[in-house]
């Protein structure tokens, strides 16, 4: 198959030509787009469908419709990472300049959604731009602004899995001037301050691991039947910070661009496949090399 089909039929067969190209949008009108994206998917998210009886359930045949509120979250995250791929990817025509140009403007646009404290599609770019697909693009990282490049390591280091993800909970939580519900959470490495006055939107996936491996690590009972309320305490106190994150987002103040929205929703998908064949044709492999998920679950 020659990667013009790919691309072609990875587009589908709807009339696009009256649709603006979503990278054609300023850093700063991304940044908040996406933010008001998330920040309504993230209000919208029940507390309970985090706890990890319930949201490790999720792929059994029969759940398929469990915790829809948080499957939204993740559907989102998805797409942002997969319009992310499809920008850089999608024309083939491009020089290596012009491809570079783009993955300065999408590290441009993470940072933006750093200094709005959206986590969520903070990852998700940041995932899109480590995927093999686009990270084994040598010769076009090459010609990236070393400014950039280096902005692109720093902002990689948030979601460092060190020490259960200790850079991203620190940065998380510790921005603020009054203590607040997130204080109890227990999986912190350090005692934290947070403030309703900022809005946040969280990476919703630490909260998720830390339920689910609560709910692994304790039983539900102690001995003598009793209810396990130690357990209970502690989702509780997870519980609490996620609640306490989404009134955050009230503060938020900004506008809906519906041409944004129409572009977003109307961007070009391709499998990790499609989107690994199109690199090896715009840089071929010269090595070997690992073959990298840019999917949150």
């Amino acid at each position: 198959m020659r990667p013009s089909q790919v691309i072609t039929e990875a587009a589908g067969t709807g009339d696009c030509a009256e649709i603006p190209a979503l990278i054609s949008f300023s850093v700063d009108e991304v940044a908040e787009q996406l933010t008001l994206m998330d920040a309504h998917l993230f209000k919208a998210v029940l507390p309970f469908h985090c706890l990890g009886c319930v949201w490790s359930q999720r792929d059994k045949k029969e759940n398929q419709h469990m915790a829809p509120s948080v499957r939204a979250t993740v559907t989102q995250f998805n797409a942002v990472t997969s319009c992310v791929i499809t920008s850089v990817l999608g024309d083939l025509a491009m020089h290596i300049p012009q491809r570079a140009h783009l993955l300065e403007k999408w590290i441009q646009i993470a940072g933006q959604c750093r200094a709005l404290r959206n986590f969520s599609s903070l990852h998700a770019i940041l995932s899109a731009l480590q995927s093999n697909s686009i990270y084994r693009l040598k010769r076009t990282w090459a010609a990236v602004n070393r400014d950039t490049r280096s902005t692109f390591r720093k902002l990689s280091r948030i979601f460092s899995e060190d020490h259960n993800h200790l850079n991203c909970r620190e940065i998380l939580l510790q921005e603020g001037d009054t203590r607040g519900p997130c204080d109890g959470w227990r999986n912190c490495q350090t005692p934290v301050r947070t403030s309703l006055k900022t809005p946040t939107i969280p990476y919703l996936g630490i909260f998720l691991t830390d339920l689910i491996m609560l709910d692994t690590a304790l039983p539900d009972f102690v001995e003598g039947q009793l209810i396990n309320f130690e357990k209970r305490r502690k989702e509780a106190a997870i519980l609490s910070c996620i609640r306490h994150l989404q009134q955050s987002c009230q503060g938020y103040n900004l506008r809906l661009n519906p041409s944004f929205h129409l572009a977003f929703h109307h961007q070009r998908q391709l499998t990790e496949d499609q989107s690994y064949y199109i690199s090896c044709m715009i840089e071929p492999p010269a090595d070997s090399c690992p073959r990298r998920s840019c999917r949150w679950f």
